[in-house]
């Protein structure tokens, strides 16, 4: 019976010893930049798809002063391909790789003050940059939230949720087609993306760490880098924090090359946030346009697209900018 004990001691040894002497592989899974039928198909994500955990191969990002789309809340994810990076070049866009993926996911939480209700998620837009051209593709999230199916179409889907002050909110949303998303992204007939600018990237320490892993060159002094403000942070002067909700919520239309611009002929506003406030035409132009944030008129209203419901916030910043002048 004692050479039993022994000779099983020795064989569960022998085999403890091959396990450990066998390095086991971790398998990556990169993502797949093609605009494929589905979301989960691009691999952005592990788990449950539901929950946007990304994989260790794709970075979270946030942006200083983000876009206003209804009170929905987003979340930001970037691809860059192995071994490359996104190149510095000035205050505005990086220089992105080919094959680069970004994605924005936009939802609600059912209940603001009660997170483990979970989450409506509405839709997952992307952009994939192939041969120097970024494909514009959009992804509207099933009843079930197991995944997102490319739709080009657009929908609107009526939302309810509970704020942050306990209130009972509604929302016709409006997931844009794809002609509204072009009309966006579009400068000089050039697909672009529109928030992630270096300026608008820097926020805390996420250059830093884009640059730490490598998927970001060419700064040699982050100190010496622009940062859009945050035009909910009152340590900026009012004309700081309103340039910059115009730039990120306006400027893609109204700047040179911009589709109002260029659609129309019509250089009236300039609402890049670097442009001097002579070039904008904002104080000549400032009684329209306090007409134009405060109205809910379709065709009328601004942002012309991309809302149903007014920014309140928002607009009483521009409100109290526009006369402050």
């Amino acid at each position: 019976m004692k050479k039993l004990v022994v000779a099983i001691f020795v064989f569960i040894v022998v085999i403890s010893c091959k396990s450990d002497d066998t390095p086991t592989e971790e398998v990556v899974t990169y993502p797949t930049p093609e605009l494929l039928q589905n979301l989960s198909q691009l691999n952005l994500f592990k788990g449950d798809l539901k929950d946007l955990t990304p994989t260790d191969v794709v970075e979270v990002y946030d942006l200083q002063t983000p876009l206003f789309t209804d009170y929905s809340l987003k979340k930001r994810f970037i691809w860059i391909p192995e071994g490359q990076s996104m190149e510095y070049s000035d205050g505005g866009l990086p220089i992105f790789p080919d094959n680069t993926i970004l994605a924005k996911t936009f939802y609600y939480n059912k209940n603001e003050n009660d997170l483990t209700q979970g989450k409506i998620i509405i839709e997952t837009r992307v952009l994939i940059k192939k041969a120097g051209i970024w494909e514009i593709g959009n992804y509207i999230w099933n009843e079930e939230q197991t995944d997102a199916i490319r739709d080009e179409a657009g929908i609107t889907k009526t939302v309810n949720w509970v704020d942050a002050n306990g209130t009972n909110q509604t929302v016709d949303y409006k997931v844009p087609d794809y002609a509204t998303c072009v009309m966006c992204h579009n400068i000089n007939g050039v697909r672009v993306p529109i928030g992630p600018k270096i300026r608008n990237l820097n926020k805390a320490n996420q250059l830093q760490h884009f640059i730490d892993n490598g998927i970001l060159t060419g700064i040699n002094d982050l100190s010496a880098i622009n940062k859009l403000p945050n035009w909910e942070d009152t340590s900026y002067t009012i004309d700081e924090r309103a340039r910059a909700y115009l730039d990120i919520n306006c400027a893609h239309c109204h700047q040179p090359g911009g589709y109002y611009n260029l659609t129309f002929h019509n250089d009236s506003f300039e609402f890049r946030f670097e442009t001097r406030f002579s070039d904008t035409h904002i104080f000549d132009k400032r009684d329209s346009m306090l007409t134009r944030i405060e109205s809910n008129i379709e065709g009328y209203k601004m942002p012309f697209v991309g809302t149903s419901v007014k920014h309140t916030e928002g607009v009483s910043l521009l409100n109290d900018y526009l006369n402050s002048l």
